[in-house]
């Protein structure tokens, strides 16, 4: 966790807690303490418990009985039903970027990819998760279509907090850049359809390794 040091601070702790939420740094049913984050991120409560009470009203946390603010649990049905539009529209943002990319962005992704291959020697899931999104993002960012992008940032909302779960796979953690090198080399080539498919295929690989950790929505 970065520290805040900049106004609005309420503004800050909600963009800082958001960041987290996409890099996974909050698993589902961590209980988010004002103290705590107040600690790590240098502040005050009172913007955290702003941030929090904005989050929840946003349905992005949830109140428990005990009155916890916890992430939400993600269901394997649920993250099925999600996979498909990830899918669909984080391919679409792949296939538009490529035009849109110059050679400074590919040897930005290719320095990515390379800070990716250290995480996997040293056992560094919070950094993979980091440099995880960022790689998706850099991508993304350059589809040119910032509809497009918001709804992706809000999918990586819900489903960000259970990436936490992917270092657990020796084979995962092992293969995790395998697709990305595949996109890296179809976006140099200029081939927006390989992009495409290679995006696509990293993400059901990913997918695949997760649902079976994640718990089955009850009866």
């Amino acid at each position: 966790m970065t520290k805040i040091e900049y106004q609005p601070l309420n503004d800050r702790a909600y963009q800082e807690i958001l960041t987290g939420l996409t890099n996974g740094i909050f698993a589902p049913m961590q209980p988010l303490v004002i103290r705590t984050l107040a600690e790590n991120y240098g502040i005050s409560a009172t913007p955290i418990r702003e941030a929090l009470q904005r989050l929840v009203a946003e349905r992005l946390l949830v109140v428990l009985p005990n009155r916890s603010i916890v992430v939400p649990q993600m269901t394997r049905e649920k993250f099925a039903q999600l996979l498909p539009v990830r899918v669909a529209l984080e391919g679409m943002a792949t296939e538009l970027a490529v035009p849109r990319l110059v050679p400074d962005d590919i040897a930005q992704l290719r320095g990515i990819l390379d800070r990716i291959a250290a995480t996997a020697k040293t056992f560094d899931a919070r950094a993979y998760l980091q440099l995880n999104r960022e790689f998706h993002f850099r991508i993304y960012e350059k589809s040119g279509n910032e509809e497009l992008l918001h709804v992706i940032q809000g999918l990586w909302l819900k489903v960000g907090p259970v990436f936490t779960g992917l270092f657990d796979s020796d084979h995962f953690r092992q293969h995790a850049n395998d697709e990305h090198v595949h996109i890296v080399a179809a976006l140099e080539r200029g081939d927006a359809a390989a992009a495409r498919a290679c995006m696509e295929r990293d993400l059901t690989l990913a997918a695949r390794s997760l649902m079976p950790r994640l718990a089955s929505a009850a009866p």
